[in-house]
């Protein structure tokens, strides 16, 4: 494999996109370049304006330690999460990065498995057979990301996480309630605002 942990970013045509790789280039700084393709996940359908009105029923911050806040964050943080791993589902080639995953990988970018890829089907889950190999061999299965907890982790303003759809040219960014998208094609868009409108969010430029 490849050196540059960034290798994956040549299968994007964004503009720029070449210099996440440079020292001190911030992926923020890549979604400026490509304002005419930033859209934002939000449980509102564009900024609420009246202050009042948000703060009092809808600044639903985890971190603020209310009852009532963590409560309706976590109704709110059920919908993101099913449109991220909705998402992610579709895609063949998938790259998640974040600072916590230096904890328990030691690297701050993995690559989502995708050797079982195929049509899937409402059924009781099956373990392939790498799974018994390495039970026969009595070898320990590859330690894998425990994307549920990263995830709410992210959405609860602990850290941040950046996905990388490279086959579906979407780009992902959340460290709260909100989710910033870089997407290539209006194909994926349509797809990615079907989903966000099934989960009652809404996907807005």
């Amino acid at each position: 494999m490849s050196t540059d942990k960034y290798h994956f970013t040549n299968q994007f045509s964004f503009k720029n996109i070449e210099t996440i790789r440079d020292e001190g280039v911030a992926l923020l700084d890549i979604f400026e370049e490509n304002e005419d393709k930033l859209y934002g996940i939000d449980f509102l359908p564009k900024a609420m304006m009246n202050a009042y009105i948000y703060d009092s029923y809808f600044n639903v911050y985890y971190r603020s330690k209310q009852k009532e806040a963590i409560a309706a964050h976590k109704v709110y943080e059920e919908r993101f999460l099913k449109v991220i791993l909705t998402i992610m589902g579709y895609s063949h080639d998938t790259y998640v990065e974040s600072d916590e995953l230096l904890k328990k990988h030691g690297t701050d970018i993995m690559a989502i498995p995708a050797d079982t890829m195929g049509n899937v089907h409402l059924a009781k889950p099956r373990k392939n057979w790498r799974y018994f190999y390495q039970r026969f061999r009595n070898e320990k299965p590859e330690k894998q990301i425990d994307l549920l907890s990263l995830f709410q982790q992210a959405f609860r303003d602990y850290t941040d996480v950046v996905i990388y759809l490279c086959d579906l040219q979407i780009i992902l960014f959340f460290s709260d309630l909100y989710v910033v998208c870089l997407i290539e094609n209006e194909e994926s868009r349509e797809f990615l605002e079907h989903i966000c409108t099934t989960e009652g969010l809404y996907l807005r430029s």
